[in-house]
């Protein structure tokens, strides 16, 4: 009987220490979530899909002259997206409407380069890195949202070992600390937390 109490107890201490724990990291992640790195002159900014407004810290970085070549993903083609295409709905796909706003922003359009296609995944995006820069070790100055610049940080270093990756979160973009609280980061912070899992196990689209 003492032993199953003893049991019971532990449990009971490992549960509460769980939670506590899960409360503690679930408060803070947010920091660790958008901790960036300083920018520094580069070979290129890359801009990952598929949010059209990191475009605006992009052209930021350029005219501080942190590089003078821009490289924007060409994310896969939604069938739904396709669908609405045919039925004559037209939605500007992601590196269109980026390099519509860098030409707005003042950034020549010959600076504006493309890469990958189809890309499905920050894996995805890392592995199409590879054609622009075959040789070498280049330093890339990447911009994404905020609540996506930890993960980019990791996946774009594992799978550009020789490249100096920088990862700067868009200026642009909320992402609160209390992100619980905010309709947008929620979902975001829960999406980033099970994507971090499935890569970890090795899963990669």
């Amino acid at each position: 009987m003492q032993c199953f109490k003893r049991c019971v107890l532990t449990l009971l201490a490992l549960g509460v220490a769980t939670a506590v724990a899960a409360a503690v990291l679930a408060y803070n992640i947010a920091g660790w979530l958008r901790a960036d790195d300083p920018p520094e002159r580069a070979d290129a900014i890359v801009i990952l899909g598929d949010d059209p407004i990191r475009a605006l810290t992009g052209a930021d970085l350029y005219h501080a002259r942190y590089a003078q070549r821009v490289l924007l993903a060409k994310p896969y083609r939604s069938p739904r997206r396709l669908l609405a295409e045919r039925e004559g709905v037209t939605v500007p796909w992601f590196e269109d409407a980026a390099r519509a706003i860098l030409i707005r922003k003042g950034v020549p359009a010959s600076a504006i380069e493309t890469y990958g296609k189809d890309v499905k995944s920050t894996a995805a995006e890392a592995n199409a890195l590879r054609q622009p820069f075959p040789s070498g070790s280049p330093t890339l100055l990447v911009v994404t949202s905020p609540y996506h610049v930890a993960r980019a940080r990791i996946v774009l270093r594992g799978a550009l070992p020789h490249a100096r990756v920088l990862v700067v979160a868009s200026r642009y973009e909320t992402f609160p600390d209390r992100w619980w609280t905010d309709r947008e980061a929620a979902p975001q912070v829960v999406l980033e937390c099970a994507k971090f899992v499935y890569y970890f196990l090795g899963g990669r689209f």
